[in-house]
C-alpha cells in the first residue's frame, strides 16, 4: 500500500477530532442536529487550520443517512460515496485554476439537477477570493436563490478580496491558529501509531516552526520520521531538516549583540554559515527570540505559558532580557524584522544577515528623541543592576575613610585649616557659558546631553539664551524649560558669573521672528528720522 502523508492520514473525519476551533465547531454542530443549515458558508483562515477539512466534514454531516450528534457515520452508502470521491453530490473546486467566467458558469449550470444519494448538493470552493470580477458576478446570481437542495461551503485564506455582496450572503466562520500545546498533543498521538516517539523539544520546535498550522507541522514530522534513529526524533534532528540552528547559539549570538561585541556576531554569523544555516531561517529565529525578549520583560509572571516554552527557558530568556533595555530591543527587533524581508532580495543573504547583527549592536547616536530614550533606559538599566548588588550583598560599598583631627606627635597644637581658593571670574558670557557646560558634565549628565550641541546666543542684561531647531521642540525645549532644570542651569550660571543671571530656551522660530521685528524697529525708526513722525504711517496688521 502506498504511503500516506502524515496530514492526510489524520484528516479529522469527526466534529470530536478537530482540535482549536470549538466555536466554529459547536455553532456548525448545532445547525446540523437542528436541521438549520444554511444555504452558504465562509470558511476564513490561515492555512492548515482546517477550513477544507471542515467542509469535507460538513458536507458528510449533512448528507450522513445515520448521523450521531451531528457527526457522520462514515459507515452508510452516503459517507462511503462521499469519502471515496465516487459521487458528484460533493463538488470540490479550486478557484486558483478555476477563475475564469466560463468556468463558473459550466458549474453553476449543474446546480439545477438534485443530487444523486443523499440530502444536499454541496459546492466547496477554495481560495474563493482568486475568482475574477465576473466569475463572482455569476456566483452571486446563484448565491442570492439557490435551489432548496443546493450548499455552497467557501474557502479562503484572504476574506478581505471576497466582494461585499458575496460576504452579506453567507455565513463567515474565522479559523483561529491552533495553539502549540494541541499541536503537540496531536503529533505525539500520531507517532504512538507509528510505534515512534520524540524529545519534548523536537515537537516543541515543529509546532514553533508550523506557526498554528496543523497541516505544516505533520509535513515537518513527516520529514523527521525518516530520520528517526532507534524510534526517537530529536531536536537535533528536526533543526537539521528545517535549518534553523539550536538555541544555545540563539542565546550566545544575543549575548554578543547585548555586549555590542560586532567581532562575536561576526564570528557566530560566520560558523552559521560553515553549517549550512540558511541566513534568512536564522533571522526569522533572531526575530523571534527578540520578541520573547520583550514579552519577559514585559510580563513579569508566567510568561512561558504565553510563548509555550518551558519554565527553564523562561528564566534564561528573563536572565537574557535584562541585559538590554525595552528600547533597544524595540530598535533590535524592528532592525531584524526589517532585514528578514529585505533579505529575499539580496543578491548575499550573508552580508545582509551580517549587516543587521551589526546594527544592533551599534550604539544609538543622534539628538532624537528615540537615541536619547534609548541611552537613558540603558543608564538606569545599568543603575537597577548596580543596586540590586548592592542590596544582595554581591557588591560593597565602602565609605571614605574620615580624616583624623589629632596633631601628630612633636606638633604643639594643629594647624590652621587652609582657606579654600576662590575660583576665577570667567570673563566674558562666552567663557562664562563655556564653564557652565563643564561643571554640568561633572555634575549634572542630563542636562549637559540637552545643551551640549545647541547653539549659544549670547547674554544680554543678565539672561542667557540658547537656541532650540524646531525638530526638538518636543524634547529638548520641554525639558530645558521645565521649572527644576532652568533653576538648576540659572544658580549654576549666577554662581559662576557671581551675579544674578537667568536663562531662556528659545526655539529656532522664535529667535528668527525677534530679528525681523528688530529689523523692522530699526527701518521704521530710520524712516521717521528722515522724514519726521507725523509723515510716517506703519501698518502693523500681519505682524
Amino acid at each position: 500500500m502506498a504511503y500516506q502523508a502524515l496530514y492526510r492520514r489524520w484528516r479529522p473525519t469527526t466534529f470530536e477530532a478537530v482540535i482549536g476551533q470549538t466555536a466554529t465547531v459547536h455553532t456548525l454542530r448545532s445547525q446540523i442536529e437542528s436541521g438549520r443549515i444554511a444555504h452558504a458558508y465562509l470558511f476564513c483562515g490561515c492555512r492548515g487550520t482546517g477550513k477544507t477539512t471542515m467542509a469535507k466534514l460538513m458536507s458528510r454531516a449533512i448528507n450522513c443517512m445515520q448521523p450521531h450528534h451531528g457527526d457522520p457515520c462514515g459507515e452508510c452508502d452516503v459517507c462511503r460515496a462521499i469519502l471515496n470521491e465516487s459521487t458528484m453530490d460533493v463538488l470540490e473546486i479550486d478557484a486558483a485554476s478555476n477563475s475564469r467566467v466560463e468556468e463558473m458558469r459550466e458549474l453553476l449550470d449543474t446546480v439545477a439537477y438534485p443530487p444523486q444519494m443523499g440530502k444536499y448538493k454541496v459546492y466547496i470552493i477554495d481560495e474563493v477570493h482568486m475568482l475574477s470580477t465576473s466569475a463572482f458576478n455569476a456566483l452571486l446570481k446563484t448565491l442570492e436563490e439557490p435551489p432548496e437542495h443546493v450548499v455552497f461551503i467557501l474557502a479562503t485564506t484572504d476574506p478581505q478580496k471576497v466582494p461585499a455582496t458575496i460576504l452579506s450572503r453567507v455565513q463567515r466562520y474565522d479559523f483561529g491558529r491552533i495553539p502549540a500545546s494541541l499541536m503537540v498533543e496531536r503529533m505525539k498521538e500520531a507517532l504512538a501509531e507509528m510505534n515512534l516517539s520524540a524529545e519534548e523539544e523536537a515537537l516543541q520546535i515543529v509546532a514553533r516552526a508550523a506557526e498554528g498550522a496543523m497541516r505544516d507541522a505533520f509535513s515537518i514530522l513527516d520529514m523527521c520520521v525518516a530520520g528517526a534513529v532507534n524510534g526517537i526524533i530529536t531536536a537535533a534532528q528536526v533543526r537539521d531538516s528545517l535549518g534553523t540552528s539550536d538555541r544555545d547559539f540563539t542565546f550566545q549570538f544575543m549575548d554578543a549583540v547585548a555586549n555590542r561585541d560586532a567581532a562575536g556576531v561576526l564570528r557566530r554569523v560566520d560558523q552559521l554559515m560553515r553549517s549550512g544555516r540558511e541566513p534568512q531561517v536564522f533571522l526569522k529565529e533572531l526575530s523571534s527570540h527578540t520578541r520573547m525578549l520583550l514579552t519577559v520583560q514585559a510580563v513579569e509572571k508566567d510568561a512561558s505559558s504565553i510563548l509555550d516554552i518551558t519554565p527553564e527557558d523562561e528564566l534564561r530568556m528573563r536572565k537574557q532580557a535584562a541585559l538590554f533595555s525595552s528600547q533597544r530591543l524595540l530598535r533590535v527587533l524592528d532592525c531584524f524584522l526589517k532585514a528578514e524581508g529585505e533579505l529575499r532580495y539580496a543578491s548575499s543573504p550573508r552580508i545582509g544577515l551580517e549587516s543587521a547583527a551589526l546594527h544592533a549592536c551599534e550604539e544609538q547616536r543622534g539628538e532624537d528623541s528615540s537615541a536619547l530614550l534609548e541611552r537613558i533606559a540603558e543608564l538606569e538599566s545599568k543603575l537597577a543592576a548596580l543596586q540590586g548588588d548592592i542590596e544582595s550583598g554581591r557588591l560593597a560599598v565602602q565609605a571614605a575613610p574620615a580624616v583624623s583631627q589629632k596633631p601628630a606627635q612633636g606638633d604643639a597644637a594643629p594647624r590652621a585649616k587652609a582657606a579654600p581658593k576662590e575660583k576665577p571670574v570667567p570673563q566674558g558670557e562666552k567663557a562664562v557659558w563655556e564653564a557652565l557646560l563643564k561643571e554640568l558634565s561633572k555634575t549634572n549628565p542630563a542636562v549637559f546631553g540637552l545643551l551640549r550641541n545647541e547653539r549659544f546666543l549670547g547674554e544680554e542684561n543678565g539672561v542667557y539664551r540658547v537656541r532650540i531647531p524646531l525638530a526638538k521642540k518636543d524634547f529638548s525645549y520641554v525639558k530645558l524649560n521645565m521649572p527644576d532644570r532652568k533653576q538648576t542651569i540659572e544658580q549654576m550660571l549666577t554662581d559662576i558669573s557671581q551675579k544674578p543671571a537667568r536663562f531662556e530656551a528659545v526655539l529656532e522660530q522664535d529667535t528668527a521672528m525677534k530679528q525681523t521685528m528688530n529689523l523692522l524697529d530699526n527701518n521704521a525708526q530710520s524712516l521717521i528720522d528722515t522724514f519726521g513722525r507725523d509723515m510716517v504711517q506703519i501698518d502693523e496688521e500681519g505682524f
